[in-house]
C-alpha cells in the first residue's frame, strides 16, 4: 500500500522542471520574434531600394523620350535643355521633384515638403567637343530620407542616396 501512494506522489512535474521548460520556450519565443524584426527591417529597405531604382528608370524614361534630333531640314530639335552644374548634388529647381513613400509626385523647388520620403534628381549634360552636340548625358539619382539627425541643414533629416542611374543618348544628321 505503501508503494502505491509512493508511486502517486512522482506521477507529476515538479516546480523546478516546469520553470525551466518555460525558461527554454521563452526563450525560443524571444529568439523567433527578433528573427521577425530583422526580416521585417529587411523587407521595408529592400521596398525602398526597388522602389527607388523604379523611380530612377522612370525619370530616365521620360527624359529618353524628349525630342532630341533633327526635323527634315536638318535643324536641330531640342526638347532637353542642359542642367546647370551641380544639379545631383543640389536641389535645382527644374531639375529635381519630391515623391511621397508610395513613389507619387508631390511637388518640386528647392526645398522638400515634410511629406516627401524620396528626392530625386537629374542632369542633363551635352558634350562639348561638337557643335550641335551629339551626344547627351542622362544621370538620374535617387535619395532617400533618412533618421532625423542635429546637423544636417534644410529639413533636419539626412538624405541617403539609394539608386544612380547613368545613359546616353545620341543626335545625328539624317
Amino acid at each position: 500500500m505503501a508503494r502505491a501512494r509512493d508511486h502517486d506522489y512522482r506521477s507529476g512535474f515538479t516546480l523546478l522542471e516546469v520553470m525551466v521548460a518555460l525558461g527554454l520556450l521563452t526563450g525560443a519565443f524571444l529568439a523567433v520574434a527578433q528573427l521577425l524584426i530583422v526580416a521585417a527591417r529587411a523587407t521595408e529597405s529592400s521596398r525602398a531600394t526597388t522602389l527607388a531604382s523604379n523611380l530612377a528608370a522612370q525619370k530616365l524614361e521620360y527624359l529618353r523620350s524628349l525630342a532630341w534630333g533633327y526635323d527634315i531640314a536638318g535643324v536641330p530639335i531640342d526638347e532637353l535643355g542642359a542642367s546647370p552644374p551641380g544639379s545631383l548634388i543640389v536641389n535645382t529647381t527644374g531639375f529635381v521633384d519630391y515623391l511621397d513613400d508610395a513613389g507619387f509626385w508631390i511637388g518640386s523647388g528647392p526645398s522638400p515638403p515634410p511629406q516627401a520620403m524620396f528626392i530625386r534628381r537629374w542632369s542633363v549634360e551635352a558634350d562639348v567637343d561638337t557643335v550641335p552636340p551629339t551626344v547627351l548625358m542622362l544621370r538620374v539619382v535617387v535619395l532617400r530620407r533618412g533618421v532625423p539627425s542635429a546637423p544636417s541643414p534644410g529639413d533636419g533629416h539626412s538624405w541617403v542616396e539609394m539608386t544612380r542611374i547613368l545613359s546616353a543618348r545620341a543626335r545625328r544628321p539624317s
